[in-house]
């Protein structure tokens, strides 16, 4: 297939069209001709893959924001996250949850430095993001076999820890809910997980040496899931256990 009507439309016209500032001629020429307006549906799916390829890629992580709000980092890497701050809406609204809700628990965080419990907000990551942590390759394939596949897996990261959670239906109660989990990045031997419900705590499970941990019989609503172990404490907010 060849333009119907040439010179074919270049790439900056197409560019120009897809972000709404084409001229008259160029809309009239995408309407008539097949081609150029195939190629013009091609760029703009070149273009959404970009933008969720490089969605947030220059951001610092979740980790680097804390230790900036506690004053921990050096002084140059400071710098840098506070010029980025400036321009940033994204990273200025995580840091703003982030300061409320270390304020909500200051009084848990009594320590000296030395003393001091990491404490980490877990981020979700959406599909396509990169998160410069490696992820065991038979993770999915486990979740798919053990699990069925109504809800996919939902991936966490805080720090260097990564968090996949599912949520599946409670094959013994109907309407209720199971939540299965599997942590890796740190070492999950010694972490207990504590599931709330409405500030009241539900349940409270240890999880296993590999990482997993599985909590049966939930009603739906929203969560919130909270890892303690001796060094760190993941934070997992507004997880949703849904009635879908």
């Amino acid at each position: 297939m060849t333009c119907c009507s040439p010179p074919e439309l270049d790439d900056a016209m197409l560019l120009a069209y897809l972000d709404g500032e084409a001229d008259q001629k160029v809309v009239a020429h995408l309407e008539q001709c097949p081609y150029c307006r195939g190629r013009a549906q091609l760029l703009g799916r070149l273009q959404g893959r970009l933008r969720t390829e490089l969605y947030r890629v220059a951001c610092p992580t979740p980790l680097e924001l804390g230790e900036y709000h506690l004053g921990v980092l050096p002084d140059v890497q400071a710098r840098v996250i506070a010029q980025h701050l400036k321009d940033c809406p994204h990273c200025s609204r995580e840091l703003g949850q982030l300061r409320t809700y270390l304020g909500e628990l200051s009084s848990d965080l009594a320590f000296s430095p030395a003393e001091r419990i990491r404490v980490l907000v877990a981020r979700l990551v959406r599909a396509g993001e990169r998160t410069d942590l490696p992820r065991p390759a038979a993770m999915a394939p486990a979740f798919a076999a053990v699990r069925g596949e109504k809800e996919g897996p939902r991936l966490y990261q805080a720090g260097e820890a990564q968090v996949d959670i599912e949520i599946q239906d409670d094959t013994l109660r109907v309407g209720r809910k199971t939540l299965l989990g599997l942590v890796t990045g740190i070492d999950a031997g010694e972490l207990v997980a504590h599931l709330w419900l409405a500030d009241q705590q539900v349940v409270q499970v240890p999880v296993d040496e590999l990482g997993n941990l599985v909590i049966p019989s939930l009603v739906p609503g929203s969560y919130d899931l909270i890892l303690s172990g001796p060094a760190v404490e993941i934070h997992i907010r507004d997880l949703d256990i849904g009635a879908g």
